[in-house]
């Protein structure tokens, strides 16, 4: 008997139960399972208010849930629909849910049931259905209703595989592959990392796709050319696997079951080519990829459940065991026991205990620790991590070999303390036996012991300095070393050793306060401006009360304060600061000083977004610091950096580009390594071509500043967050809303693990993810997101404020879309141009101002005013290519429109 299925429809949306697929205006979208059984759920209760309760118990039964899984749920359901189908389903506040029809119910026949299985005619020798000039030549791989086979064209010799499925399941995997190999050729049409595939036959039994032969897999390569590869030449083919992968993950492809049997190399005349076959169990991070590239989702309407498993166990994260999603992380785990094998010349051996062993390079072995932690927060975050630790190999020896430098001379300052110790009594005698009598040599006495004194003091600090060193931070006796040994992070062994520099330094005030002043130095390096905070004001009260509170010392330690503060959003404590600071620092020929102040309030007027006033200081900072401190190109590249970043921001591409390219050429030249500034010149850059929309410049320049940025931060530090941040930049300018929604997302969830919800860094970029949500067309979460940034920016800065003003801009634009015209009317009227234009250095904010007024005029009824404002307002817009694509500009100009031909 012929089983049956239903599929739902409702305004443009339809849900097939037996597919367990959503679509929307004809096309698929990608949803998580738990929110399409909220919805199937409820479609089968149209019309019926279903309590919360009621949900949880059907679809929760029996698992441990979080507090907002079922809202979290409705959310994506919505977004998912969009925002005129989100209308049909009804929140009842402290109720429950219920779906609003009308709803359509079609019956059909089943699908996805087992197909007619003939593939009992593949054998070698026989032609490929359908393709009789190919030759079945070997089976490479068989599973139940699926085979690979190698065939070779009769006449040209060209080699082909092909894949053939028989079942359901089987077919979907080659609908996928299909779909993601186009995905990944369309991102990387030059790069030949990827098998390509050429034809497909979905139509008729046996199903098959068909693909370039990429050489032997990665198993058959090692059994016969491994053993002649030496260790560096097995790295440079790991690289290639790893670029290979890192650039599907960037386009938003988790593989999902990386092994050797899906790593093809090929020989030739260059040397070995890698490319990674199967992307059968692959999946999208975003299906809004698909559609931003108008390509079909093939095989991808067919949405995994969260707790299942694809992949081969030996290559699989153990997270995926306990049911967690695949993620990039565990793409990276696989990537690790894949490299371990390379390294260790073994293809099938797992990495068990005792497998260190195996690796003689103490820095391959913490690499695979990072790779394979057990932990994917552990793990590291990504291939290009992976590669960017590979390549600077010889880079972090020569660091571990500084380190190990400074560790021996610790040790001699130690021994030269112990033997001054011992010899010390002997002196003492000698001087008073030579002292007795000779009143003239007393001045001589009490000048040497001053003098020894003040060099056994210096020793005394140098040894205290060297044990905290040794026994504090980086030895077994701090409780964090001990505990996770190589995995220990900086912020780990800061943080714990930080609570035993008031004991160890008790009598000791000024080794304190160099100590709690390098502690705060690092503590805002590495973004814990909180911790930073606490250490500079310790290191300030105890410099101020040995020199006084107008010495030199103690006032760079005020600068310092001033810039966490500004970096905390605490204006007021840093503008205080600051006044201090600029009363006892009025010599200008104390260049130090002058230089500390500046840069304070540098960071003070950026930290506000006031960056017209941010720009001179910045010049001012450079311009003393070349003075005093000629040497230190490592803080002046810092300051230069920010000073593109200024010109960028108030409209001086010009000299920001000249700046930009000019300390690149400097870096380049320098015998030390310069790859920081060079990578964060590019990111400031980056932003200056973007704003001229030369956005393909712009991301070369973010693209080749990542790899350096993640390897030399980490993806957690404010770097990472910034270039993220201008990766975003472009996608809005572009625009790509795809890519710029999930930039946005990821940029405001970074913001909140590194300084909190309260921050406003993390209203900003609360901001930017609602900006996104609009112009991706999901307004009410829009409308969500940029009130409650606007509210909080409002009560930090000030309505006026440049944040304040960015997000009451979107806030306009979504409400009038929306039709809710008292509210719009109240952000309207307290937009500023002037604002704006200062802040952006663009002329065209004072047309956009005037086009939502001009909107609000149409609404509002009068057209009178509203048609020739809005019509100027777009005229002079015209010229702006990002506002061409801006989704307000759309609406206004249909407005327009409409509200011209009603009025003819």
């Amino acid at each position: 008997m012929e089983s049956k299925s239903t599929t739902y429809r409702f305004g443009t949306a339809e849900f097939d139960a037996a597919r367990f697929e959503l679509r929307v205006g004809g096309l698929p979208v990608d949803v998580q399972p738990r929110a399409l059984e909220v919805l199937q759920y409820l479609l089968q209760h149209e019309g019926k208010l279903i309590s919360k309760e009621e949900l949880l118990e059907n679809l929760w039964a029996g698992r441990v849930t979080v507090e907002k899984v079922l809202p979290n749920a409705i959310n994506k359901l919505r977004r998912a629909l969009g925002a005129s189908n989100a209308e049909h389903i009804c929140t009842l506040p402290r109720l429950g849910y219920r779906l609003d029809g009308p709803v359509s119910h079609i019956e059909h026949a089943a699908e996805d049931a087992v197909l007619p299985s003939d593939t009992s005619a593949l054998a070698i020798g026989a032609k490929v259905p359908g393709r009789d000039s190919f030759e079945l030549q070997k089976q490479l791989g068989r599973r139940q209703r699926n085979e690979v086979w190698l065939a070779e064209h009769s006449k040209t010799r060209e080699k082909r595989v092909y894949k053939f499925a028989s079942e359901g399941g089987r077919l979907r995997d080659l609908k996928r592959e299909v779909t993601l190999s186009r995905l990944l050729q369309e991102n990387a049409p030059e790069r030949n990392c990827f098998v390509a595939v050429i034809d497909w036959n979905f139509e008729t039994a046996p199903y098959f796709l068909e693909s370039e032969y990429g050489g032997e897999d990665l198993l058959e390569f090692s059994a016969s050319h491994l053993a002649q590869l030496d260790q560096e030449q097995r790295i440079s083919l790991f690289l290639q696997i790893l670029d290979a992968i890192a650039l599907a993950h960037s386009v938003g492809v988790l593989h999902k079951d990386i092994k050797p049997a899906n790593i093809l190399i090929a020989s030739q005349a260059q040397g070995l080519l890698v490319r990674i076959a199967d992307f059968g169990s692959a999946s999208l991070l975003d299906s809004g990829q698909l559609e931003s590239f108008g390509i079909t989702g093939l095989g991808m309407t067919q949405t995994e459940s969260g707790d299942s498993i694809s992949g081969t166990p030996l290559y699989l994260a153990p997270e995926l065991f306990s049911g967690s999603p695949a993620t990039v992380q565990s793409d990276v785990f696989a990537l690790g026991v894949l490299f371990y094998q390379l390294l260790a010349g073994q293809m099938t051996q797992p990495m068990v205990s005792g497998w260190e062993d195996n690796i003689a390079d103490a820095l391959l072995v913490d690499d695979l620790y990072l790779a394979t932690h057990v932990n994917p927060e552990r793990r590291m975050s990504s291939a290009i991590e992976f590669a960017a630790r590979l390549r600077n190999r010889d880079g972090r020896k020569a660091r571990a070999q500084q380190l190990q430098r400074a560790r021996q001379q610790a040790e001699i300052a130690e021994q030269a303390l112990a033997r001054s110790n011992a010899k010390r009594p002997y002196v003492i005698a000698l001087l008073i036996a030579l002292g007795i009598g000779l009143l003239t040599a007393l001045g001589l006495q009490q000048s040497a012991m001053r003098a020894r004194n003040l060099a056994q003091n210096e020793l005394e600090r140098a040894s205290a300095l060297s044990v905290f060193l040794n026994d504090d931070l980086i030895s077994r006796a701090n409780p964090l070393v001990a505990t996770k040994g190589p995995e220990a992070t900086l912020r780990d062994v800061l943080l714990a050793a930080r609570t035993r520099v008031a004991t160890r330094f008790a009598k000791q005030p000024m080794t304190e306060a160099t100590i709690r002043s390098s502690l705060g130095s690092l503590f805002e390096s590495i973004d814990l401006f909180s911790e930073a905070e606490v250490e500079t004001r310790l290191a300030l009260q105890l410099t101020a009360a040995e020199f006084g509170p107008t010495h030199p010392k103690p006032l760079i330690l005020r600068a310092r304060l001033a810039r966490v503060l500004s970096k905390l959003s605490r204006f007021d404590d840093a503008k205080a600061e600051l006044e201090i600071l600029q009363t006892n620092a009025a010599d200008p020929n104390a260049f130090e000083l002058q230089y500390q102040l500046a840069s304070a309030w540098s960071t003070y007027h950026l930290s506000r977004g006031d960056f017209a006033k941010a720009v001179p200081k910045l010049e001012a900072a450079i311009h003393s610091l070349r003075t005093f401190a000629p040497e230190n190109t490592a803080q002046r590249d810092a300051m230069r950096i920010q000073l593109i970043f200024g010109y960028t921001l108030t409209g001086n591409f010009s000299k920001a580009q000249a700046d930009g390219h000019a300390l690149i050429d400097e870096a380049s030249a320098r015998a030390e390594d310069s790859a920081i500034p060079i990578a964060l010149a590019k990111l400031a850059l980056a932003r200056s071509y973007s704003k001229q929309n030369n956005h393909d410049k712009a991301l070369t320049l973010l693209l080749a500043a990542e790899p350096v940025i993640v390897e030399r931060f980490g993806v957690g530090h404010s770097r990472h967050a910034l270039l993220l941040g201008e990766l975003l930049g472009v996608a809005f300018r572009k625009p790509d809303w795809p890519k710029a929604l999930q930039y946005a997302e990821a940029v405001h969830a970074l913001a909140v693990s590194k300084v909190g919800a309260n921050h406003d860094q993390t209203h900003v970029t609360l901001t930017n993810w609602g900006l996104a949500l609009y112009q991706s067309g999901d307004l009410l979460e829009a409308e969500s997101k940029l009130h409650s940034a606007y509210q909080k920016l409002v009560l930090s800065q000030g309505a006026e404020s440049v944040q304040s003003q960015d997000a009451l801009y979107g806030l306009a634009c979504v409400s009038l879309e929306l039709n809710r015209l008292d509210a719009a009317e109240e952000y309207v009227k307290a937009l500023n141009a002037k604002t704006l234009i200062a802040a952006h250095g663009e002329e065209k904010w004072l047309h956009a101002v005037d086009a939502v007024q001009g909107v609000l005029m149409l609404k509002r009824g009068d057209r009178e005013a509203g048609l020739p404002l809005l019509h100027s307002a777009l005229k002079g817009l015209e010229s702006d290519q990002s506002f061409a694509k801006d989704r307000f500009n759309r609406y206004s100009k249909q407005l327009l429109l409409d509200a011209s031909s009603k009025r003819q």
